[in-house]
């Protein structure tokens, strides 16, 4: 979407990491090089690339350098001699950040400073009794590349900064602060003075609810400084964009595809992802209303949750999600950025990735508290090849970290469920097995030995919301409803299990040890746990007696029952209870539907089609 306003263009992103990206992108295609990332990105919208590649399109081919940004590396691009270049986006303002030590937690930066502080008031007093050393540290990490170029997209300008030396500074070079430690809250000014110019440098920020040391460089300042050789051995060139770009994070909710999860979904069985439109078709013909027009919807075994952030999506307000399995609450708890400070989560994967970037594999140890890597790896003694014993190590080495945070109130309930939303999808991704984890497969697939990475891209992807009414609980079913009628939820909608066989207890048990990491006591050759919770939902001879306490309890004006022609209760004892429970109008449509398939190559490639129910009810209250 863009608009232009005098000589400005106006164009809609999501944030500040997703246009630093695009820019990349768009400098590998002008060098003609490889744009190193597996993930899909778009590209920057054509007039803004065929500016880029008139102004400094020219320049770039020359230096014909390897893009490595997608490594978690200092730089984003190196050439074969080992020159290495920084690229700095700027959204809006004026703004640059420092390498490695311009936005971090307070125990990463003393880790990378060799300091030693015990607290922020001990960063303040030191900050300011070493002012010259701090800032001088800080500049260094800004330039340390042998090459940046900075995006000022708003103002029109990119500066390309070249070091043609060790930098140095002028010894006349004189910083103050805007604050005194007495007054110094969260943020703080810097300035740099010398000759008769009085200049603001950048500012420094220590946030009394978040674990972050932040300091910004303003980019106008450094230029200066370069220009008037206050900064040595560094060159700056200054290119003139034909017009100015303002970039916006668009928060419309409508701008994001309705259907499409804001995380990716499990291979899971009895998944819904492919017949949303026929749930919200269902929902719609039924109610005649559209799930924005709902007052409230509760998905009471909502598993990962694809219908109900289908709803959330269609702009309900008021949603309830509630599955037994803690695996399952952990996936469907966070859809939304409220709550959540973004940019310290993506702050703690970062440093979450570069901690378990490079780990030594330990000696097996029975009574060490690396549960995952003992039991679910090679290096313990029943030798099982759920993942690799180094992802089984960074798994361990994750859940430690994010418990710690949790313990040390560095994160609040929000974020410390979306760290473990994030953890269980990356371990699906490195799991080696068929779909489930009822076995694990006897060679490693691909994926699996690949190491374990937390996508902090999938951040991006949450709606950016505060008006959501979300309420997410890990409770039996009639659990939930001995405490909550549901009637101030317009719409109740349940999609139990019904196979007979291996619930999702089992099927899942890996995802659930590590989400709840309890040390569960485990049996057999696949590592089961033992009291794993199963739904009576799977039982033959209590799946009946369930539903009819379950259809009594739900208080709702509407309810809607997706099931299965292969389900455990028929089609017309199912309608049958219904009836008995006091619902009306009741209707049954039906779709035919391929079944999950755990294994491609297995024999249920055989049975292809099942039919979907879906039961719909209603109460004239």
């Amino acid at each position: 979407m863009k608009g232009v306003a005098c000589n400005m263009i106006k164009y809609a992103c999501k944030n500040t990491e997703e246009l630093g990206i695009l820019v990349e992108k768009a400098m590998c295609n002008i060098m003609d090089v490889t744009f190193n990332t597996k993930r899909k990105y778009d590209s920057l919208p054509k007039d803004v690339y065929d500016d880029i590649n008139s102004t400094v399109g020219p320049e770039l081919k020359r230096m014909k350098m390897n893009h490595v940004g997608n490594m978690n590396m200092k730089y984003d691009f190196v050439d074969d001699d080992g020159k290495t270049m920084s690229v700095k986006t700027i959204m809006s303002g004026n703004k640059i950040c420092p390498q490695s030590i311009g936005q971090c937690s307070f125990r990463s930066f003393n880790n990378k400073t060799g300091l030693k502080l015990e607290s922020k008031n001990d960063f303040k007093k030191y900050f300011m009794d070493n002012k010259n050393a701090m800032l001088k540290q800080y500049l260094y990490n800004c330039i340390c590349c042998d090459k940046m170029v900075v995006y000022k997209f708003q103002s029109g300008f990119i500066y390309i900064i070249d070091k043609c030396g060790e930098v140095e500074f002028a010894s006349n070079l004189h910083f103050d602060t805007s604050k005194t430690i007495k007054d110094w809250n969260e943020s703080n000014t810097v300035y740099v003075e010398y000759d008769d110019k009085r200049l603001s440098l950048g500012e420094i920020q220590i946030h009394n609810n978040r674990d972050c040391i932040k300091f910004r460089f303003n980019v106008d300042s450094l230029v200066d400084m370069i220009r008037n050789n206050y900064i040595k051995n560094v060159n700056v060139d200054v290119y003139s964009l034909k017009t100015k770009y303002y970039f916006n994070v668009d928060n419309k909710r409508d701008l994001m595809p309705r259907n499409k999860l804001c995380f990716p979904s499990f291979n899971y069985i009895g998944s819904k992802m492919k017949l949303l439109d026929y749930i919200s078709e269902t929902v719609k013909n039924y109610t005649g209303k559209e799930y924005g027009e709902i007052s409230g919807f509760a998905d009471i075994c909502s598993g990962t949750g694809v219908v109900a952030f289908d709803v959330l999506k269609g702009n309900c307000k008021k949603i309830l999600t509630n599955d037994i399995q803690h695996y399952a609450y952990t996936v469907s708890s966070v859809w939304t950025t409220k709550n959540i400070d973004i940019v310290k989560i993506e702050n703690i994967i970062l440093e979450i990735n570069d901690m378990i970037k490079d780990v030594d594999i330990p000696k097996y140890d029975k009574t060490s508290p690396y549960f995952i890597y003992n039991n679910y790896t090679e290096a313990g003694p029943d030798g099982r090849m759920y993942l690799s014993m180094k992802n089984g190590y960074r798994i361990d080495k994750v859940r430690h970290e994010i418990t710690r945070l949790q313990s040390e109130s560095l994160v609040n309930s929000v974020e410390y469920n979306l760290l473990l939303k994030i953890l269980l999808y990356a371990v699906a991704g490195v799991s080696n097995i068929a779909s489930v984890y009822g076995a694990y497969l006897k060679n490693y697939k691909a994926c699996a030995l690949k190491d374990l990475v937390l996508d902090a891209g999938l951040i991006s992807s949450l709606v950016k919301t505060d008006d959501i009414d979300h309420v997410a609980k890990n409770m039996n079913i009639v659990d939930l409803l001995e405490c909550d009628d549901l009637s101030r939820y317009e719409v109740v909608y349940i999609d139990p299990p019904y196979v007979a066989n291996r619930g999702y207890h089992d099927n899942y048990h890996l995802l659930e040890t590590i989400s709840r990491y309890d040390y569960p006591s485990i049996k057999g050759k696949t590592g089961l746990r033992e009291s794993g919770i199963k739904s009576k939902f799977c039982s033959k001879r209590e799946a009946a007696s369930e539903f009819k306490n379950v259809l009594e309890k739900i208080k709702s004006n509407y309810i809607f029952i997706s099931y299965s022609s292969e389900s455990v209760v028929s089609k017309d004892n199912m309608i049958s209870m219904m009836t008995d429970a006091g619902w009306k109008d009741i209707m049954c449509c039906e779709k035919e539907y391929q079944r999950f398939k755990s294994n491609r190559n297995s024999e249920d490639l055989q049975q292809k089609k099942i039919i979907e129910y879906i039961f719909c009810g209603k109460r004239l209250l």
